[in-house]
């Protein structure tokens, strides 16, 4: 069996109600979250998961530790796993945003943003380097089985990019919504099959 990677973004946040962008900020679950990653565990309580592996943030790691626990598993960390370095643009809203540097907000709407540096962080390109390099690594490391990787939108989002084979702008036509998941299979000789976007079955009402 190759490796399959459920690539789960993290549960609902007070940042998230907000509009806010999170990026490297530490903001927890709140108590939706909290009840959306008690739904991902009991969603993947069937799968023959052989390791979780999350970003270190605390909103990613409460979700990996609520979908490791039925497995008994440890988690594992991995720094690659963070959402993009959103610089200057970090706890503001998309309005404070524009307000705060139009012209660069409109580049990043509508250029590729491969090499498109947020002030002060990251451009997606790095991100995407980083993302694919970690989830390479993961499936080195558990060369057969399932496993949960908890990571962030826009990282997540460029990660597909790659798995898909197409241009990282098209990161702005994937949907990968809160505590849905994402599921890659590692093909032979390398590269990915997508089998599964955006899936939130486990969410009834939302």
């Amino acid at each position: 069996m190759p490796t399959r990677l459920i690539l789960v973004r993290h549960g609902e946040t007070d940042g998230n109600v907000e509009g806010r962008t999170q990026g490297r900020r530490d903001v927890p679950l709140n108590a939706r979250g909290r009840r959306q990653a008690a739904a991902l565990a009991e969603r993947l309580r069937g799968r023959p998961l052989v390791a979780v592996v999350s970003s270190p943030s605390t909103r990613c790691l409460a979700t990996a530790e609520a979908i490791a626990a039925p497995h008994a598993l440890a988690v594992t960390t991995d720094a690659r796993l963070a959402e993009i370095d959103q610089g200057v643009f970090e706890g503001l809203t998309g309005e404070e945003m524009r307000r705060a540097d139009p012209a660069f907000m409109a580049r990043w709407r509508a250029e590729d943003p491969t090499d498109l540096r947020i002030p002060g962080g990251e451009s997606m390109g790095e991100v995407q380097r980083r993302m694919v390099a970690a989830c390479e690594a993961i499936a080195a490391a558990w060369p057969e089985g399932v496993v949960a990787v908890v990571s962030h939108n826009l990282a997540t989002r460029a990660f597909l990019c790659a798995a898909l084979d197409v241009p990282l702008a098209a990161f702005r036509r994937i949907r990968h919504e809160l505590a849905s998941f994402a599921e890659v299979e590692r093909l032979e000789g390398g590269g990915w099959l997508v089998t599964r976007l955006n899936e939130r079955c486990h969410l009834p009402g939302e």
